[in-house]
């Protein structure tokens, strides 16, 4: 019999390998363990699940300036333009893009789909397809933001986006 195989009589005398008792013992505990980080992790998933459906629901000409909550004050927005080059943003740029496009009047929104969240401690990475819809007009993209916890809650700190090529 192979080191560590040796046998034990269980209860009711039946034979049972001490290697197979520290198996279970081993699968017991890191199954217990496992239900621990997620317990913790829940409420902070739920939070930054709020926060990107606000990024969208609140997405709105009359309640954008709810919307530029979400956003860091530092945030950077970033996005390659066609001539090559990397386009970035401060919030007051990027919100006042924003704000501008919606009085024009033009009927715009977005919505997200196949998003993904990735948690990690305090911090969050959510990447998603984007369909900017303006006067019905669908045109979509790929999206990216990154998270971060503070004292008062969770706030975009990055955004990079790109619509998808022609």
């Amino acid at each position: 019999m192979a080191p560590g195989h040796r046998r034990h009589a269980g209860p009711g005398g039946t034979a049972v390998r001490v290697s197979e008792i520290f198996k279970v013992l081993g699968v017991l505990t890191l199954t217990a363990l496992a239900g621990i980080p997620a317990a913790r992790a829940e409420p902070a998933q739920a939070a930054v699940e709020r926060v990107v459906a606000d990024y969208v629901g609140l997405y709105a000409g009359p309640i954008l300036d709810r919307w530029r909550t979400l956003f860091h004050p530092a945030v950077v927005v970033a996005f390659p333009d066609e001539d090559g080059t990397i386009t970035t943003r401060t919030l007051d740029e990027f919100f006042g893009r924003q704000r501008d496009y919606f009085a024009t009047g033009r009927r715009i929104s977005e919505r997200l789909e196949n998003v993904r969240i990735d948690m990690g401690r305090r911090i969050a990475r959510v990447s998603a397809d984007f369909i900017f819809v303006d006067e019905g007009e669908e045109l979509p993209g790929k999206l990216g933001l990154h998270l971060a916890e503070e004292s008062g809650g969770w706030k975009i700190v990055a955004v990079l986006f790109a619509y998808d090529a022609e």
